[in-house]
């Protein structure tokens, strides 16, 4: 007879299943974690979640009525391992267990059919949404996602009690999450802050900003863009905008179209990363101390004013300097990375040259631009002493109507002479590219370095000033050698248009009004709606915020917090405060649970009915769920002996007038229970064990 309730209740629970809203609720949740790492994972393992979601809606709507064959879910598996291994071959092991684990959880959604599932899927998402912290840390998603942490929690709740009105699911959630909060932040401030057990793939350069390599126009295309690119706070008053030069990527080799990084420096890196060796340049004069916070690049290179030093222990063990004076990661910047930099103003004149940086740096095509060369080797039999060479050839930006335009026209042969001699309208990049191969032709060192010029400063009462750099900042200049004055940088785009370097390219866009033409609705277009400027800054203070005090809480900063609590680190502070931390933890924990566990404990009366209750069930008789007390006190008497009916009668009856008539416990219904109680299950046990034979038939047809 047991058996028999045990499958009806089986296979009732497996209908309700499917008409709970629980699961339609963790099919939507699986679609909204995979499509927010919709650069992550592929576009046909997001086809699987959504044909899942399809089915278990069709389910609940009543569409239709039955789930995928288990032969059906392990031939689609066995395909989709495939084409996996097939797709993240050589794109790292990261990508690859997170499109698996994305893939697994598509697969559990079409096979869902009992609670160990619901179960498996659930921990699965809450995996899923710590790989999403992985990729996407910003405030917007860490909201997301925390609020997809609360819909799993609230679809567990619908799952075991879908009768329970959904306001009442909602306040449990809501204050267990609350509980949870302090403890949680807790736990983020003392536990160590340790670096990524992963390695992250490259990205393309023309998916995340700058590339190691420009054909004149591309930086044009990317000042379309109002993406953040870093921000950088001072402790002192911050340079003014014509020193704001952020050095970015050095370009050396030139094919009279293209520059890009050498393949020296390429193989000198290389050697640094495996070497571990730091380049250690001459530092001299004054300089700025910030702390720049730079955005997901998924490369290595870094932002800093000339001439850069990394500080504090993260930059002195994470970073490198490379002999171009580039900054650069030993992992690819896959998250937000937050690093301490000194730099100097004036100590890129007082390096040196070597003969390979020479060599490397007067390199030309043997073809191509010949006018350029011609008018190069005119100006240099005119202006033999480099000085007046130089002044020569910028006199040629002022003296010609040259334009500075965020649409040039494509030049595909010689662009140097077309843009020197026939357009003479063209982007920074123009510019810095005319200059660098001119200079190389008259026998000057020169390069082509690329970052971001300017950004916009925000300063806050009481707090420093940062300034925030954006994609549109892009900016590239040109640096040459001198045997006297050591390496110089000459930005010829300040001749043609001066409002870029010292207010920016909104203000040098005025006239052409191409700025930001392409993304119409960017808040950084609209600064002249006060209100609308004002939405702007507080959620650029939002998400500083969010970046400097959260996201840039490390190892460091935690050390800082332990010393300003404790004053000297020793190991005897580290255990009291550890220990401490533990009897908070405790604390917390007891007054959440204490009060709830002496509420549920119930009285004695109430705890001796359920333990009658379990000592019957233990000899095959269980109470039905649509069974009230009477009812099931009723069937004990019909099918067991006196000797077990009476006691459990009376307990029944003292249960009912405790929970329905409220006639609390005395000391003497205290007794007579706990008295009851002993005698049942005495008997009972004589019961199970044969040495009370009277009644075994009846004991029997139950």
């Amino acid at each position: 007879m047991s058996n028999k309730q045990n499958l009806e209740s089986k296979k009732q629970h497996s209908l309700q299943s499917s008409k709970n809203i629980a699961l339609l609720l963790i099919a939507a949740t699986l679609v909204l974690i995979s499509f927010s790492l919709f650069s992550t994972v592929l576009t046909w393992i997001l086809l699987l979640v959504t044909c899942g979601t399809v089915i278990r809606g069709a389910i609940y709507f009543k569409y239709y009525k039955h789930l995928p064959s288990i032969r059906t879910l392990n031939l689609l598996a066995l395909l989709s391992i495939l084409g996996l291994i097939y797709s993240a071959l050589n794109a790292g092991l990261l990508f690859g267990m997170v499109n698996l684990l994305v893939l697994a959880c598509a697969l559990k959604l079409m096979q869902m059919r009992s609670q160990k599932d619901v179960y498996q899927l659930i921990i699965s998402l809450f995996f899923l949404i710590g790989c999403g912290f992985i990729f996407n840390q910003s405030i917007g998603f860490s909201l997301f996602y925390g609020l997809m942490s609360l819909v799993i929690l609230f679809s567990l709740a619908c799952y075991h009690a879908p009768s329970i009105a959904v306001q009442k699911h909602i306040k449990t959630i809501s204050v267990l999450s609350l509980q949870a909060f302090p403890i949680g932040l807790l736990m983020f401030l003392v536990l160590p802050q340790l670096s990524p057990l992963w390695h992250t793939p490259k990205a393309n350069g023309a998916s995340t900003g700058l590339s190691e390599q420009i054909t004149p126009g591309d930086i044009a295309a990317l000042s379309q863009s109002s993406e953040l690119a870093f921000r950088a706070t001072f402790e002192n008053i911050p340079p003014i905008a014509q020193q704001r030069y952020w050095r970015a990527i050095v370009m050396e080799d030139f094919d009279g179209k293209t520059w890009k990084v050498h393949q020296y420096r390429q193989k000198m890196r290389e050697l640094q990363l495996k070497t571990k060796q730091q380049f250690k340049p001459k530092l001299t004069g004054p300089y700025f101390d910030y702390t720049v916070i730079a955005e997901p690049t998924f490369q290595s290179w870094l932002f800093a004013l000339d001439l850069a030093q990394p500080t504090g222990p993260r930059g002195s063990r994470n970073i490198l300097q490379s002999s171009d004076f580039q900054l650069f990661s030993q992992q690819p910047l896959a998250n937000k990375f937050q690093y301490e930099v000194r730099s100097y103003p004036n100590a890129l004149s007082s390096q040196t040259l070597t003969l390979a940086d020479k060599r490397v740096n007067l390199q030309v095509p043997e073809q191509g631009n010949k006018k350029t060369r011609d008018w190069v080797s005119h100006l240099r039999s005119q202006f033999p002493d480099n000085p007046s060479f130089i002044q020569a050839i910028l006199r040629h930006f002022v003296d010609n109507p040259f334009v500075y335009t965020l649409r040039p026209e494509v030049m595909l042969v010689d662009p140097i002479d077309r843009f020197l001699f026939d357009n003479q309208a063209g982007f920074c990049s123009h510019y810095a590219s005319a200059l660098a191969y001119a200079l190389r032709l008259g026998g000057i060192p020169s390069r082509i370095v690329t970052g971001y010029q300017g950004g916009e400063l925000i300063t806050n009462p009481g707090d420093s000033a940062y300034l925030s750099v954006y994609q549109y900042d892009a900016h590239a200049w040109v640096e040459s050698w001198s045997d006297t004055t050591g390496w110089q940088r000459i930005d010829p785009t300040a001749l043609v248009s001066p409002d870029r370097i010292e207010y920016g390219l909104r203000q040098a866009m005025l006239e052409e009004g191409s700025f930001l033409a392409d993304s119409p609705f960017a808040l950084a277009r609209l600064t002249n709606i006060a209100w609308l400027n004002n939405i702007r800054l507080f959620l650029a203070d939002l998400d500083y915020n969010w970046s400097r005090w959260v996201l840039g809480f490390n190892s460091q900063t935690q050390r800082d917090l332990f010393k300003s609590i404790l004053g000297k680190l020793t190991p005897e502070r580290l255990s009291m405060l550890g220990l401490g931390i533990v009897l908070i933890i405790a604390l917390l924990l007891s007054l959440f649970f204490v009060p709830h566990w002496l509420q549920n404990r119930g009285s004695t009366t109430q705890r001796l009915y359920l333990k009658a209750l379990n000592a019957i069930e233990k000899t095959g008789t269980q109470r039905a769920t649509w069974q009230g007390p009477n009812a099931f006190n009723q069937q004990i008497n019909e099918h067991y002996p006196t000797i077990v009916s009476e006691p459990f009668t009376h307990i029944t009856q003292l249960y009912l007038r405790l929970s329905y008539q409220n006639i609390q416990d005395t000391s003497t219904s205290v007794l007579n229970v706990k008295q009851c109680h002993r005698m049942m299950r005495r008997y009972l046990t004589q019961l199970k064990t044969g040495l009370l034979k009277a009644d075994t038939n009846r004991i029997k047809r139950t």
